[in-house]
């Protein structure tokens, strides 16, 4: 990276902490444990290849990605997202085939119950209290050698639901 790179990135950053916008604040937000798995196990790969394909899938359709992969006690948030004004928390479910279900189908009651406990924990450490939220799930099916099946599935869950 430049050194114009770098400043431009750096006044951004200073900026966006003055911005009204408390989600572009949020973006800036250095979490301790965020890090990409660096195992080369396959479905390891599988599952960073579909993080991969659905984050330049939801960018095209207009989200702003603030932050892949953090995790907490209770788990990982695969993605968090920007849309309009909203705070939206996306589990990334990948598979190599359609075998067995679509992938969406494996998010339980358990995952769902999860992921709300790792939002509440985003949204305090974030202090996005006044802030709507949104649980989506994004289906990915990569067979081998073609271009990746992408399904997203806005609104899966509710917190009312649990």
């Amino acid at each position: 990276m430049t050194f114009w790179n770098r400043l431009c990135t750096w006044g951004r950053q200073i900026w966006s902490q003055w911005s009204s916008d408390p989600l572009e604040r949020c973006r800036w937000i250095k979490f301790p444990a965020t890090r990409r798995s660096r195992s080369d196990k396959p479905k390891d790969q599988l599952a960073r290849a579909g993080e991969d394909a659905a984050s330049h899938y939801l960018t095209a359709k207009g989200y702003t990605i603030l932050h892949r992969n953090i995790r907490f006690p209770e788990g990982e948030l695969d993605l968090v997202a920007k849309w309009e004004n909203t705070l939206v928390f996306l589990e990334i479910k990948t598979r190599e085939t359609e075998q067995f279900g679509s992938p969406y189908q494996s998010v339980s009651v358990g995952k769902q119950r999860r992921q709300l406990a790792m939002a509440n924990r985003f949204i305090s450490i974030c202090r996005l209290w006044e802030v709507p939220i949104r649980f989506d799930v994004v289906s990915v099916v990569l067979p081998s050698g073609q271009q990746p099946k992408i399904e997203h599935i806005e609104n899966a869950f509710q917190a009312g639901d649990l």
